[in-house]
């Protein structure tokens, strides 16, 4: 990361402070509603019982792998938005938007598709319990219906955050959010007159809160001044026009986010074979996992948009390493600082679930608590890879990195010892660990490297 200077943060540069706020706040209260709402939905599912929380831990999973699909999608086509945006070039961001709207709905479809016609396959990769399965099954065959709506939400949204309009999709992610929130409590008790419906109550709210979500996007997307307010002319003639140079940048950048996601399934798959315990446990976990990331993921994605941006602009291009090496310095302070809350919310977080058995509320704490330390390794190669690298479209390595150590450190090591040894939650999570430590490495000397520093439009 350098050598330490007096002003290595730049706290003297408040121009480059105030790009940071304008993209990174937003996005981190989004975030912070976005991981309440999982919060809450996970709570009051857990109100149910473990089979439940199990059932809809395990049918997300595919709504998870959709969720890095269309990220890794739109984040290549955030890499020419934020570019476009520094340049100035209205034509370019709109187009952009369109090609990504095409790409979002095919991907969306496919996933719809699996959902309804192989659910119960998806679900009993994560459990054996005929029960976790059928409890999934009557969540997913009506929440798949609202990944359509995603292939909306995730691409405005992402021209909305690069091009500093990143307030619109915080707003309709709150109203979608909190009127998911509200149509839980209705439909899963059954209050207010309705009957309850449990974890079909549970679907209805999700897909009821990503329609208001869409739809309000849309018309403050139209209502205001904004890039993505595009005629579908603007978007979809000679949408394919720049599609080489989109694919050379993007695939890589899907690829990694679709592997990941399998990653990610393989070992939430170790964690459903350890038993149903272990893997409600997970999913308390993940909710602190979500809590933990809001800030990370800020800070890396306000790195992607703000050297985008000025990788883009002809007048500050030579600033890119210097603003770089500043957010690798943010994104380790604040990594730092999210451990130590985490340690200490870890105590009380599982206790929230009043309804889950004592084994499972103490596997979870014991597991949040390998959680924490690793959290600075988790900031830095958030930034590095999804900010930094990304940002001059330097997609290929940033891929390499990522994924190298998941697959041939992370997945092994969690089957030998949750699998082979049967050791318990907290040890297998910590395997993890080591992964960051190796990706990091290489993260730090392709960042030092100065390779990634490129102008793309």
């Amino acid at each position: 990361m350098g050598v330490f200077k007096r002003d290595i943060l730049g706290l003297s540069d408040k121009a480059f402070y105030r790009k940071v706020f304008a993209v990174s706040v937003p996005i981190m209260l989004q975030q912070l509603l976005v991981t309440a709402m999982y919060m809450v939905d996970t709570m009051m599912i857990g109100g149910l019982g473990d089979i439940e929380l199990a059932g809809v831990g395990a049918a997300n999973q595919l709504t998870y792998v959709l969720d890095i699909c269309l990220f890794g999608i739109t984040g290549g086509g955030s890499v020419f938005v934020a570019q476009y945006f520094g340049k100035k070039e209205t034509v370019g961001i709109k187009r952009t938007l369109g090609l990504i709207l095409l790409l979002a709905a095919v991907v969306a479809g496919v996933f719809v598709a699996i959902a309804r016609f192989a659910g119960t396959f998806a679900i009993g990769l994560f459990s054996d319990d005929a029960a976790v399965v059928a409890s999934g099954l009557d969540y997913l065959s009506i929440a798949a219906w609202g990944y359509l709506l995603k292939a909306v939400i995730y691409p405005y949204g992402t021209v909305h955050k690069a091009t500093g309009h990143a307030k619109l999709p915080m707003l309709s992610n709150g109203v979608g959010l909190l009127s998911n929130m509200f149509l839980n409590w209705v439909f899963i008790f059954g209050n207010l007159g309705c009957p309850a419906l449990g974890v079909k109550g549970a679907a209805y709210a999700t897909l009821i809160g990503s329609f208001l979500d869409a739809a309000v996007l849309l018309l403050l997307s139209y209502l205001k001044d904004t890039y993505a307010k595009a005629k579908f002319r603007e978007m979809f003639t000679d949408v394919f026009a720049n599609v080489r140079e989109f694919i050379r940048v993007s695939t890589p950048v899907l690829l990694d986010d679709s592997i990941w996601a399998v990653g990610q399934l393989m070992l939430n798959f170790v964690y459903g074979q350890m038993g149903t315990a272990t893997f409600a446990a997970m999913m308390i976990v993940g909710t602190v996992d979500k809590l933990a990331f809001i800030l990370l993921q800020s800070i890396g994605t306000a790195s992607a948009v703000v050297l985008g941006n000025t990788l883009g602009d002809r007048d500050s291009f030579t600033h890119a390493r210097t603003y770089a090496s500043r957010f690798l310095w943010l994104s380790g302070l604040v990594g730092a600082a999210t451990g130590v809350v985490v340690c200490l919310a870890g105590i009380y977080v599982p206790y929230l679930y009043t309804n889950t058995n004592p084994e499972t509320q103490q596997l979870a704490i014991q597991t949040i608590f390998t959680m924490g330390p690793a959290l600075p390794l988790w900031a830095l190669n958030f930034t590095i890879i999804c900010g930094v690298l990304r940002s001059g479209g330097d997609t290929h390595a940033a891929a390499i990195i990522d994924l190298a150590p998941l697959w041939a450190i992370s997945v092994p090591l969690a089957m030998l010892t949750g699998l082979y040894f049967k050791l318990p939650l907290p040890v297998v999570y910590m395997m993890q660990h080591i992964a960051a430590v190796v990706r990091l490495f290489f993260a730090l000397r392709r960042s030092n490297q100065g390779l990634w520093i490129r102008r793309l439009v």
